[in-house]
């Protein structure tokens, strides 16, 4: 009965999957196969019956009573149709118990049904669950020998009938309960908290779902922000949900709110004049005059209908501009998009036309725009910014800009003007003798109003700052005769002007608007907010860069890498790398970077605990002083110059602490380090002292590796002992060599481990061979130069060795001519390096003395290499080896000829 019980909930479970969706459809096809499925249920359960006597005991008729119960007589007859027939061929006798029991219990569940819902069954109709099985066990009173036991075993299955039916239910709601309690949560995610509108999520979904002809009107709530200040939050919250009802009532299944005072609505009106009616029904709902702080409202709105093949984004696009529109020509406007059937574009009682002229409002969504792009900006940028600031700004009828570049400032745009003023160059001296106002105002960004004389004061003067050819094109491209009005902008960042922006007019004389002295600012400031998102992006780029360029350099250019970027990335007027020195323990001048201290006089070296790069090293922290006049311990040359007294030392420490350097950095008194100037400078300094920790690991290991491949050399040396100091003598000449030859650093190091290991394959040679005293015979010769492969095989296997040197182990034995072994290689078919060790391996060999034969002189030496020149060697190399070589000297004297080796 155990096993029945769990194959009934696992099937309830399974037909429970076949509800999807809240609230349930009625669907014909569905209902068939939940019918179909409890059939199948009631058939698996007669299966798994259990026997009690001649009786089976199971719980088939549970799925008989409850699809009787929701679905009524003929179903039910369905579901007992299968165990029915199942038992009358197993048995007559079960058979006829089975369809008994199978009709009492359809006549019972239908006789029940009509007062037991099970959608909605309260607790006090559970006992009614059991009425389709009252007559379900009757048999076991006829059953033989069981007549004692019958009240309790039908009571007993009474009971186990109801325990399983309320467990299938138990199961079926659960599963209705969640999909119910998830399509509350999806409402919720849809609508909005404040307003109980639809929310931007649910306005999403409606656009894709709609299809051409509909209207999409977005509406903003006039002055909202004004409201919110006079009268608080509270208040404002009580607005919107004013306006959501006002729009509920004129659109109840299409509102929605975007966010903050945007609304909108989508409707399905049939024409633009029907959509214009609605939208003026809410603008003079929200208009009439009250009490109340929210009495008296206005909205502008832009509609737009949505074209065919139009996507949902380009459509939402036309009505946001058309609400720009409305905003910039006034409060309570409705305004149609240019892109759709027309009518006339006016709210009641709006005067005048609508000017399609570029607001303010579009000109700050075109920089917000720009500061999204994650890419560098282009003058084509900055030109669209300063056209939005020349078509905003009444009276302002051309400009410029000019961005700070290092030290100097580059006009990236212009807007009414020769494009040939484009890329002109101009000093800080002339960005402020242009300003005309004191440096300290230039240096705090506050505008500057010039009029014609204050300008021609300025153009006599012009050969003190400019050269005479950018004069003569500010003249011809600037139309200078035209200017009547000139407002500068300094634009500032972190207390440095970093670029000028300049708004002209040609047609006022008597000053800007105040509107124009009102806006203007933003301008300076979008564009101050998009140079520092580029100067982010410049320092993420340059610090991606960082560390490959730095892994690449040499330890001499390591140095002078890191304080040239840190000068860069953090606009210093000095930057000094003290990098710590254990022969002397003290921190040691490494690079300098940007305007020097004084030329005449060097660095200084810090011995341990001197100057505040020592405290910073052992505090581990950045130390920022603002001026290092007033400061203990801070180095100050005699020479400095006087305003460069802002000062801000990092430490370079491994991972272990340990020191590894400290950058000092220097800027002008006006321009102090802040948190952000220190947050760039820690990481330029783990970048750094990464990168020098690691050089110097390395470092460490190529000198164990040069060790060990030398000690092979010694190694060999001291079994074939008649070439004892042969590696070491080879390694010169091969030095020599190379640096005649300009080779690379990689090149020479593989040139020396070559040099190291050339013989090494000679191990694998036997003694008897290798230690002869006379001449060896053609076979031994052929032994012999098996050494040069096999060596080429054994340093195969040496990690990290490069294949240059591999090439020298192999091909040293090669020939011009192309006599040589292993390979028979000719000519430059031998690697460089091969050739060139060639040269230095025989006359070693030529200048040593040997068991069979002498040391030859150095003028003799050079006579037989001469004498293999063009067969055995590389001719232009025999004659620089002949230049570059010098006698070898022992004992301080030259040694004497020799006779000429055997072999």
């Amino acid at each position: 009965m155990l096993l029945n019980l769990c194959l009934l909930l696992t099937c309830a479970f399974a037909l429970s999957l076949s509800y999807r969706e809240w609230p349930v459809r009625r669907d014909a096809w569905t209902h068939c196969a939940r019918v179909l499925g409890s059939a199948a249920t009631s058939l698996l359960l007669v299966w798994y019956t259990a026997p009690v006597g001649d009786l089976k005991v199971d719980l088939r008729y549970v799925p008989v009573a409850l699809v009787t119960l929701r679905y009524g007589l003929p179903a039910g007859l369905l579901v007992a149709l299968g165990p029915v027939v199942w038992r009358l061929l197993e048995s007559d006798v079960g058979g006829m118990v089975a369809l008994v029991n199978a009709l009492s219990v359809v006549l019972l569940g239908a006789l029940v049904r009509p007062s037991l819902r099970l959608k909605q069954l309260r607790l006090t109709q559970w006992p009614l669950l059991l009425v389709p099985y009252l007559g379900v066990g009757l048999a076991v009173f006829l059953v033989p020998g069981a007549r004692p036991l019958a009240p309790w075993l039908y009571v007993g299955m009474l009971g186990v009938h109801g325990v399983a039916t309320l467990g299938v239910l138990g199961v079926l709601s659960a599963r209705l309960q969640l999909l119910r309690l998830t399509f509350d949560a999806r409402q919720l995610s849809r609508q909005d908290e404040l307003t109980g509108l639809g929310n931007r999520r649910a306005f999403d979904e409606h656009m894709a779902e709609v299809g051409p002809g509909h209207q999409l009107v977005l509406l903003d709530v006039d002055q909202f922000r004004h409201l919110n200040e006079t009268h608080g939050a509270l208040v404002g919250d009580r607005a919107l949900r004013y306006i959501a009802q006002v729009l509920r009532d004129a659109v109840p299944d299409g509102a929605y709110r975007l966010s903050g005072e945007e609304f909108a609505l989508l409707l399905d009106s049939g024409s633009e004049a029907q959509a214009r009616a609605v939208v003026e029904g809410v603008q003079a709902r929200l208009a009439d005059p009250g009490e109340v702080p929210w009495a008296n409202l206005s909205v502008s709105a832009g509609l737009a209908t949505r074209l065919p093949r139009e996507q949902p984004s380009e459509w939402r696009h036309r009505a946001d501009e058309a609400l720009y529109l409305a905003k910039a020509n006034g409060q309570n406007r409705l305004v149609f998009s240019p892109n759709a059937p027309r009518v006339p574009a006016l709210a009641p009682g709006s005067p005048g036309e609508i000017r399609p002229r570029h607001s303010l409002w579009q000109a700050q969504r075109a920089a917000v725009h720009l500061l999204t792009q994650r890419r560098p900006l282009t003058d084509a940028d900055w030109h669209e910014v300063l056209r939005g600031a020349v078509e905003t700004l009444d009276g302002v009828d051309a400009a410029s800009l000019n961005i700070r570049e290092g030290n100097r400032f580059r006009m990236c745009a212009v807007v009414g003007y020769e494009p040939e003023l484009l890329g002109l160059e101009f000093t800080q001296a002339a960005q402020i003798k242009w300003y005309g106002g004191a440096v300290e105002d230039w240096l705090q960004g506050r505008p500057r109003v010039a009029d014609v004389g204050d300008m021609q004061r300025v153009w006599v003067n012009d050969n003190d700052v400019l050269r005479p050819q950018d004069s003569g094109r500010l003249n011809r491209a600037g139309h200078r005769e035209r200017l009547r009005l000139n407002l500068c902008l300094p634009v500032v960042l972190d207390g440095e002007v970093v670029a000028h922006l300049n708004l002209d007019s040609h047609a006022l004389d008597e000053g800007f608007p105040p509107g124009v002295m009102q806006d203007a600012p933003l301008f300076a400031q979008q564009i101050a907010a998009l140079l520092l998102l580029q100067e982010r992006w410049r320092e993420l780029e340059q610090l991606s860069h960082l560390h490959g360029d730095l892994s690449r350099a040499g330890d001499e250019q390591l140095g002078s890498h890191l304080a040239e970027t840190t000068h860069d990335l953090l606009r210093t007027t000095y930057t000094l790398l003290l990098r710590y020195d254990a022969r002397v323990d003290a921190l040691v001048p490494a690079a300098e970077a940007g305007l020097s201290v004084d030329p005449l006089e060097p660095p200084p070296t810090l011995a341990r605990g001197e100057g505040m790069a020592w405290r910073a090293l052992t505090s581990g922290q950045v130390i920022r002083v603002d001026d290092i006049l007033m400061a203990r311990d801070a180095y100050r040359p005699a020479a400095s110059h006087p305003d460069r007294r802002a000062l801000m030392v990092v430490p370079l420490l491994s991972r272990i602490g340990e020191p590894l350097g400290a950058l000092c950095l220097l800027r002008d008194e006006h321009r102090p380090f802040r948190a952000p100037d220190e947050a760039l400078a820690q990481m330029l300094a783990s970048v750094g002292a990464r990168v020098m920790e690691g050089r110097a690991h390395v470092t460490d290991l190529e000198a164990t590796l040069d060790a060990a491949l030398n000690m092979l050399g010694v190694a060999l040396e001291a079994r074939d002992f008649e070439t004892q100091g042969h590696t070491q003598r080879v390694q010169g000449l091969a030095r020599r060599m190379g640096e005649a030859l300009h080779l690379s650093d990689a090149q020479l190091t593989a040139l020396r481990r070559g040099a190291a290991l050339h013989d090494i394959g000679k191990l694998c040679i036997p003694d008897a061979v290798l230690l002869k005293p006379g001449r060896l015979t053609p076979e031994e010769r052929l032994v012999v130069e098996r050494h040069a492969p096999l060596g080429a095989a054994l340093v195969a296997r040496i990690p990290f060795l490069e294949p240059e040197a591999q090439q020298v182990v192999r091909h040293h034995h090669e020939r011009w001519d192309g006599s040589g072994y292993p390979d028979r290689l000719a000519g430059t078919q031998t690697p460089l390096l091969a050739r060139l060790f060639a040269l230095c391996d025989v006359y070693d060999a030529l200048t040593s003395e040997r068991p069979y034969k002498g040391a030859m002189g150095h003028d003799e030496a050079l006579a037989v290499l001469r004498e293999g020149s063009g067969t055995q060697f590389d001719p232009e190399l025999l004659e620089l080896f002949c230049r570059v070589v010098t006698p070898r000297v022992a004992d301080g004297q030259v040694q004497e000829p020799a006779a000429k080796p055997t072999r």
